[in-house]
C-alpha cells in the first residue's frame, strides 16, 4: 500500500498532515503499514523522521535537507561531497565576523564579495560588498535578531556571472533547467523577484554542464526535488553549485499546474520502481 500525505498526488491512500504537525491515530497505523510514502515540500523535520522510521521508501527524499537547509547549511553540505561552489566563508554571526577580521587578524575576502544572510528568498539578505563602507552597513542588517533570526551566514566570492544563472529543477528523474537573465541596471541578483526574465535557449552546452553538475550531486545525495541555483563565472566556465532551494518558484517549469504534472509523473516512475 502506498501512502500519499500529498493533496496532488493521489495513492491507495491519501491523509493529511495537521497544521499542528501531530499525526491522528488512524495516520499513525497507516503510516506503520505503508509500504511507500509521499509527502510534501511542506512537511515538517520531525513529521518527515516519524515516517523514514517506520517506512524507508519516501518520496521526495529529504535525507540531506533537514540539517542542511539554508545557505550556510548548502555550503556544508557541498563541502561533504566535495561539491564545486563558489569560495565561501562561514560565519555563525556578526560578532563571529568582526572577532576575526576586525578584532583578530584574519584577512577579509577580496573586495567585491557577497555577504548571504542564511535564511530568506528572492534574493532577500543577499548584498554585494564593494568595499568597507558597504560592508559595516550590511553588517548592521544582518546583526538584527528581528529581520535575521538565525544569525549565521556567508561570505562568498563575487562570481562574474554576466548578468545570469541557472536554475535546474530535479522533479524526480526529471530534470528542467532554465536561465534566469537580469537586464536591470545595477542589480547583481538573478532572482525573477527582483526583474529576471526565464529564458529556456540560450547557452545550451553551458546549460547541459550544469545539468550534468546537479545530476552529479544527486547521485551521491539521493536529493530528487530541489531547485538548484547554479553559478558560471563567464571568464573561466565552470560549473559552481550555489544554492539548494527545496521549496521553490515554479514559474520557470510553467507554473504550479504543470509542476503538479511533473511531480505526479515523477512519483509513478518512482512507484514503478519500488
Amino acid at each position: 500500500m502506498i501512502l500519499s500525505f500529498h493533496p496532488s498526488v493521489k495513492a491507495d491512500i491519501n491523509l493529511r498532515l495537521t497544521i499542528k504537525g501531530l499525526f491522528s491515530d488512524q495516520a499513525l497505523k497507516t503510516i506503520a503499514s505503508a509500504r511507500a510514502i509521499v509527502v510534501t515540500q511542506s512537511i515538517k523535520a520531525h513529521q518527515y523522521a516519524f515516517c523514514r522510521t517506520h517506512c524507508s521508501r519516501l518520496f521526495p527524499d529529504y535525507t540531506h535537507r533537514f540539517g542542511y537547509e539554508g545557505k550556510y547549511a548548502n555550503i556544508l553540505l557541498f563541502r561533504k561531497f566535495n561539491a564545486p561552489h563558489p569560495e565561501t566563508t562561514l560565519y555563525e554571526s556578526v560578532e563571529d565576523f568582526k572577532n576575526r577580521h576586525f578584532k583578530g587578524h584574519e584577512p577579509l575576502m577580496p573586495f567585491p564579495f557577497v555577504l548571504k544572510g542564511d535564511r530568506g528568498g528572492g534574493g532577500w539578505a543577499v548584498f554585494l560588498i564593494r568595499n568597507r563602507r558597504d560592508l559595516v552597513a550590511r553588517l548592521e542588517i544582518l546583526a538584527d535578531d528581528y529581520l535575521h533570526a538565525t544569525r549565521r551566514f556567508i561570505a562568498q566570492a563575487y562570481i562574474h556571472h554576466g548578468g545570469s544563472d541557472l536554475r535546474v529543477v530535479v522533479i524526480g528523474k526529471i530534470i528542467k533547467a532554465y536561465w534566469r537573465c537580469q537586464h536591470k541596471h545595477g542589480e547583481f541578483r538573478n532572482n525573477v523577484g527582483r526583474g529576471a526574465v526565464i529564458n529556456h535557449d540560450i547557452d545550451p552546452d553551458l546549460k547541459n554542464e550544469g545539468i550534468k553538475c546537479v545530476q552529479d550531486f544527486c547521485s551521491q545525495t539521493n536529493i530528487n526535488l530541489a531547485a538548484f541555483d547554479v553559478l558560471f563565472d563567464r571568464r573561466r566556465p565552470e560549473a559552481l553549485l550555489s544554492e539548494i532551494n527545496f521549496v521553490f518558484g515554479r514559474k520557470g517549469v510553467g507554473g504550479s499546474p504543470r509542476f503538479y504534472e511533473l511531480l505526479n509523473e515523477a512519483v509513478q516512475q518512482w512507484a514503478k520502481e519500488l
